[in-house]
């Protein structure tokens, strides 16, 4: 399926559509409209990276929109690595291309470092790491421009600037950790351990425990067990929570700070009772991912939190204290439009648990952020432990009426699952999308017989990931009140069958997936669908 090729202007437009919103104080309205374009047209970082640097003081005038590209520059970064993160080599080497562009501007003294080090947090936000030559660029613009880099030659110096402009660990080291992402993870373990060194950054050295490279988490933990008899109370309370966070690889570490931190007599600080006045869970999309958004009381204000869970924590963040008016507000600006539900809290606590499991078997970092919403709402018992998927589906089956599990029954709920009123928006996301899908697709041109191999091959490979997105559909469904009626019930049926080998030719659910599927492949084939106009 072919697409028009963008104006020249199209990316400008966006990029001043959303310096207007910054201009009056609201967030940049990612509604669907953009999220389109940036998914369609990813060649366009290469034109909202010249707008970062055409409009960006000191050589440009004007900072606002300078700063709208930018957030336009990584909203379409995250596009490409949602699509490198399926196997497309495509994406990857539009990602190599652009660092490589980006590294060349650089030694070409074309970006300063302080420019560079923002263009690499939005890699940083986007998740994708920088590349050997984008790093090694980094070092040389830096030492050329030392005055104006983040991290003068004296680390100390730099630690008590940072220390001074900003008084909030997570801030500071935020800020730190996105900017630094570009440099060697070897500068930002001195840059820890130079934290860790003064007795006012020690707040924020132990959140580098939790750095993207272990190199840096090592360095930092060495350091602190130095210096873990001066530490704080509430520097002690995070240890302890972010101790089995940490890979099992890593946590001889933070045990050997915690060890000496008791030793010196430091008693660990009570958790705040927090709390959380309105609580949402969007659906379970087709990649598995799921958004929580939090409302929790600030003093007189309240306080908007986020959790994004992805076959572990992919995000997380706890924003200022605003009002519930500008809350609201950035809500509905914000332009989600994910299916969400009220759910309670032991629905959160067990998917969080659930996702740390699955991110520290794989010996992920976590985001910073999760420790932060976890202050923000008092959840002191957050530890993984993963969901059993036989034994959930079978407690959730107990809980059937006995008619629903008659063979009969059951054969029914199958044929007929794709017609399920509540999925009709939920489903819209679920397909499979990566290369062997495309290459099975392209040399096919029978619909239905195309989905009969995509259902006895590719898919059947998947059960395990279809019975899991299935069952936590349930689980969230579950959480509506018991007026809404909604098809949690069938849905568990559909993913005993589909997880106990059951043919998913006789699922019209599955039947359906591998239809959407087809549809989204070939309409994919073209990508992308423009070339840079920058």
């Amino acid at each position: 399926m072919s697409r028009a090729q963008p104006k020249a202007s199209s990316t400008d437009r966006y990029a001043r559509r959303i310096a207007l919103a910054i201009g009056k104080g609201r967030p940049p309205p990612f509604d669907d409209e953009l999220d389109e374009y940036c998914s369609d047209f990813p060649d366009e970082i290469f034109a909202a990276l010249a707008g970062v640097v055409r409009h960006m003081p000191p050589s440009g005038k004007d900072e606002t929109l300078a700063i709208a590209y930018l957030f336009l520059l990584q909203r379409i970064l995250e596009h490409v690595r949602y699509r490198s993160d399926r196997g497309y080599g495509d994406a990857a080497k539009l990602i190599a291309d652009f660092q490589a562009q980006l590294a060349a501007q650089a030694e070409a003294g074309q970006i300063s470092a302080p420019l560079l080090a923002l263009v690499g947090g939005a890699l940083a936000q986007s998740n994708i790491p920088a590349s050997p030559e984008l790093t090694a660029a980094s070092m040389k613009n830096l030492s050329e421009h030392a005055s104006a880099g983040p991290l003068p030659a004296d680390a100390h110096v730099a630690v008590a600037g940072m220390l001074e402009a900003c008084d909030d660990p997570f801030t500071l080291v935020t800020s730190l950790i996105e900017t630094g992402h570009a440099m060697p993870a070897q500068m930002r373990g001195v840059l820890a351990g130079a934290l860790a060194a003064v007795p006012q950054g020690r707040a924020a050295a132990v959140l580098f425990l939790l750095d993207t490279q272990p190199e840096v988490r090592r360095t930092v933990a060495q350091a602190l067990v130095e210096v873990a008899g001066s530490l704080g109370p509430i520097d002690l309370r995070r240890l302890i929570a972010m101790r089995n966070w940490r890979p099992e690889s890593e946590r001889a570490d933070v045990d050997a700070v915690i060890r000496t931190a008791r030793s010196a007599g430091i008693d660990c600080a009570q958790w705040d009772r927090g709390g959380i006045e309105s609580l949402f869970a969007s659906a379970i999309d087709g990649t598995a991912a799921q958004g929580f958004l939090l409302i929790s009381p600030a003093g007189q204000k309240k306080r908007l939190s986020s959790i994004l869970t992805k076959y572990g924590i992919a995000d997380a963040w706890s924003g200022e204290p605003e009002t519930r008016r500008r809350i609201e507000a950035t809500l509905t600006e914000s332009g989600m439009s994910a299916p969400l539900l009220p759910v309670s809290k032991a629905y959160l606590d067990r998917a969080v648990a659930h996702h740390l499991a699955l991110g520290t078997e794989k010996g992920e970092a976590l985001p910073l952020g999760l420790l932060q919403v976890a202050e923000t709402i008092g959840a002191a018992g957050w530890q993984p432990a993963r969901i059993d998927v036989a034994e959930t589906i079978a407690a959730l089956l107990a809980e059937l009426p006995k008619r629903m599990r008659e063979p009969a029954q059951i054969a029914c709920v199958l044929r007929a699952s794709h017609e399920l009123a509540d999925l009709e928006v939920l489903a819209e996301s679920w397909f499979e999308d990566d290369p062997q899908i495309a290459q099975a697709v392209e040399h096919r041109t029978s619909r239905a017989r195309l989905a009969d191999y995509l259902l006895q091959s590719v898919i059947a490979r998947r059960r395990e990931k279809w019975a899991d997105i299935f069952l936590r559909t349930a689980l969230w469904m579950r959480e509506a009140d018991a007026g809404s009626n909604l098809c949690w019930r069938e849905l568990v049926i559909v993913a005993k069958a589909v997880a106990n080998g059951r043919e998913l030719s006789e699922i019209g659910l599955m039947r359906d997936i591998a239809t959407r599927t087809i549809v989204h492949a070939r309409r994919d084939s073209t990508w992308p669908f423009s070339r840079s106009v920058a």
